[in-house]
């Protein structure tokens, strides 16, 4: 058997197909007609049907697979706080705001007290409210994600429900799964919530003729887009983390226990299975090393291979003033403490300034009260990096695990799974994600980088 995962990004829309062994057996994406069709200052607009043209594209060639007759369910993951305004019958009655828009301020000073005092002019119920007011809408006008609308299009319904990841910038109460009460939210056409992972219905008979598909192929709620890669990196018990590094710094693990910060650093979302996924973001990761060695890194990891250097020193891996996390710092300056370095040393030392920032941030969840014991997968573009991964294995003495498929479209298709099997998402996703590679930890470097580390802190901290 088959699932197909979805991802509508920003950019295009992404399909793979996936069976039960984890094993990609078709994918197909399309990019949209426009990114962006508003060029005013803080707006970002995308066509709806720019989406559905860029999803059938992905389709016909999904399709025109045998395979096609293996596909049980799908399910979608889509940008959070992206929503549009869409009319009893499906129709799109304007441009989608997207999860970048900015231009609900007013709106989302009204929205605070929905949210507990935090409420952004990305968020997705501002923008409901800024659309009521600016746009020419009818009383019954609904109001769905993006990825919904890609599921109402497939079931020939908007009489659908949405996941509580997505319904989280809408106004959702994760501890009861179920829309605030609030008189704003009150007054609006919103679906139903349910959990990621869960059928609700079937692709139409429309949609069955036109692509030649002689079975009922089930639909299963969706997540956003950085729910979904969680879903994929592998971690799937209580005290796993998964942590991407790209241009920036970002971890979500598993927590039975909801984790709070009062200063704001870690945000906490709710997993599929009733336990809790904190994480949070950094402004520090490796876009330090895109700007200082671009086009050079493999050449510096190879000339490190033949050496033996260790670093007097330290770099805080950020090219921004300011940092969210592991410190709540608008003012944090990033710091470089090396001084005549060669390349190689300036490259080494961004690589444990990437390390240490990452456990910095485990000890602060682990002083909040996560679980932070269990198994650590990596993700983003820095796993290419074998230099890297061991550096960062050496600061944890942990063994680091790299999945094969870390990404958003092929945790739409774990959803797709779980759904159909009526298995829980950490069970579907401890069966299909494979892992392709190990990084364990260099014992005789516990002490060196032990004490590295807090000199490094002691740094961060003193800044």
């Amino acid at each position: 058997m088959s699932y197909l995962g979805v991802d509508l990004g920003t950019g295009g829309c992404r399909c793979v197909v996936v069976n039960d062994e984890g094993e990609i057996e078709a994918e197909a994406s399309a990019p949209f007609n426009s990114i962006n069709q508003s060029m005013i200052a803080g707006r970002s607009e995308q066509s709806a049907y720019d989406w559905i043209q860029a999803f059938e594209i992905c389709l016909d060639k999904i399709f025109s697979f045998r395979l096609k007759e293996n596909i049980k369910a799908i399910s979608i993951d889509g940008t959070s706080g992206t929503v549009l305004p869409v009319s009893p019958e499906g129709e799109a009655l304007a441009n989608a705001m997207m999860h970048n828009d900015m231009r609900a301020s007013e709106e989302a000073k009204l929205c605070q007290n929905v949210f507990d005092g935090d409420c952004s002019p990305t968020f997705a119920l501002p923008k409901i409210l800024w659309m009521q007011k600016n746009l020419s809408l009818p009383d019954n006008t609904l109001f769905l994600h993006s990825s919904d609308f890609l599921f109402a299009w497939l079931a020939g319904t908007v009489e659908i429900p949405t996941d509580f990841t997505n319904a989280m910038k809408t106004g959702v109460d994760l501890e009861c799964e179920s829309w605030r009460q609030h008189e704003i939210i009150d007054s609006l056409h919103l679906p139903k919530i349910i959990p990621p992972g869960q059928s609700f219905d079937v692709v139409c008979k429309s949609h069955q003729r036109k692509w030649g598909i002689n079975q009922e192929i089930i639909l299963v709620s969706g997540a956003t887009d950085s729910n979904a890669a969680f879903y994929a990196s592998g971690a799937c018990k209580l005290g796993d983390w998964a942590s991407t590094i790209g241009t920036t710094l970002a971890v979500k693990g598993l927590s039975a226990e909801r984790i709070t910060d009062k200063e704001g650093r870690i945000y906490c979302h709710k997993h599929p299975d009733g336990i809790w996924l904190p994480g949070g973001a950094s402004n520090a990761g490796a876009e330090i090393i895109r700007q200082k060695f671009s086009g050079r890194e493999q050449q510096i990891e190879e000339s490190l291979k033949k050496s033996d250097l260790s670093v007097k020193g330290f770099i805080y891996p950020s090219v921004r003033l300011g940092e969210r996390l592991p410190l709540a710092d608008k003012d944090f300056k990033p710091f470089q403490t090396i001084q005549d370095s060669t390349d190689e040393l300036l490259y080494l030392a961004c690589l444990e300034g990437i390390a240490y920032t990452e456990k910095m941030v485990f000890d602060l969840l682990h002083q909040l009260g996560a679980n932070t014991g269990g198994e650590l997968f990596a993700m983003g573009g820095t796993t290419q990096s074998i230099l890297g991964l061991q550096t960062r294995a050496d600061v944890h003495q942990k063994c680091i695990h790299i999945p094969a498929h870390p990404n958003s479209a092929f945790g739409a298709a774990i959803l797709a799974a779980a759904g159909y099997r009526n298995q829980t998402v950490g069970e579907t996703s401890k069966a299909m994600v494979q892992v392709v590679r190990e990084i364990e930890p260099r014992c005789n470097f516990d002490d060196y980088y032990a004490s590295k580390y807090l000199g490094f802190k002691d740094l961060c901290l003193s800044n």
